[in-house]
């Protein structure tokens, strides 16, 4: 069975009451496939019962601080847990990160303490780029670059939506995107779209897939902004009406089985 985890719900916005910025990970075999790494997810994860020495893969789809504020304490949390409980973690922590400034800001900030000696597990960092990303057999993970940022004056994208087939699903998250559309022909035909409404009005994105049939089958939204956390219960009331069926909002500490 797989699992969807939610750590983090809110868009880049003010403080919610209730909601920290955006992470989720899916479980399965009993592995940890982690996005992104807004504050507190670790603590959230922890609270839910999970193991964060199972991560196996960790991605970061684009670096502003709603998406990777919360790596320093994610990576420094699975360090204080071997030390603390003598566990050893048995295989590498595969890192995919959009720019590798993100890893070296974070291992800079953590040597400013005397006792920081360095990640006592191996990471293996890799910048992100277009094409399958990882793949272990179970799950794969696939990268498409999206124009959140913009287009790049040195030509490298720095913010991406990711394809995850695991256990003959196919689950697509936008990460931020300028549009539905930066997502192109990961969206035929997936099984479940995790959905920014950041930047976005949920009925209109609804509105735009059901009227291109894209035969999406699942929507679930994350990365919530305004439109969705001031006026839940109408703005998720029009979405559906645009979709024409159900809906579901993340919250933190949900999980979903899929």
């Amino acid at each position: 069975m797989v699992k969807l985890h939610v750590f983090g719900s809110s868009a880049g916005t003010e403080p919610q009451p209730g909601r920290h910025h955006t992470s989720w990970a899916l479980e399965f075999d009993g592995k940890l496939y982690w996005f992104d790494a807004g504050e507190s997810c670790y603590h959230t994860a922890s609270e839910m019962g999970l193991d964060l020495l199972s991560i196996k893969t960790l991605c970061i789809s684009h670096p502003h601080i709603d998406h990777c504020g919360g790596l320093p304490n994610l990576l420094w949390a699975m360090t204080k847990i071997m030390q603390v409980t003598a566990r050893s973690k048995s295989e590498p922590l595969e890192l995919f990160l959009p720019d590798m400034k993100i890893l070296s800001g974070v291992e800079n900030w953590l040597s400013t303490f005397d006792k920081w000696r360095g990640f006592p597990y191996d990471v293996a960092p890799h910048r992100i780029a277009d094409g399958v990303i990882f793949d272990d057999g179970k799950v794969s993970i696939e990268a498409r670059h999206n124009f959140h940022l913009g287009v790049p004056e040195d030509g490298v994208f720095r913010s991406f939506s990711f394809r995850i087939k695991v256990d003959g699903k196919v689950i697509v998250f936008s990460g931020d995107v300028k549009s539905y559309a930066d997502m192109g022909d990961f969206l035929d035909g997936c099984d479940l779209l995790l959905m920014e409404t950041g930047h976005h009005k949920s009925s209109e994105v609804c509105a735009a897939l059901r009227r291109e049939q894209r035969n999406i089958r699942d929507i679930i939204f994350v990365h919530s902004g305004r439109e969705l956390l001031n006026d839940y219960n109408n703005a998720l009331a029009r979405a559906e009406a645009a979709w024409g069926a159900p809906l579901r909002v993340a919250s933190d500490g949900s999980t979903f089985e899929l």
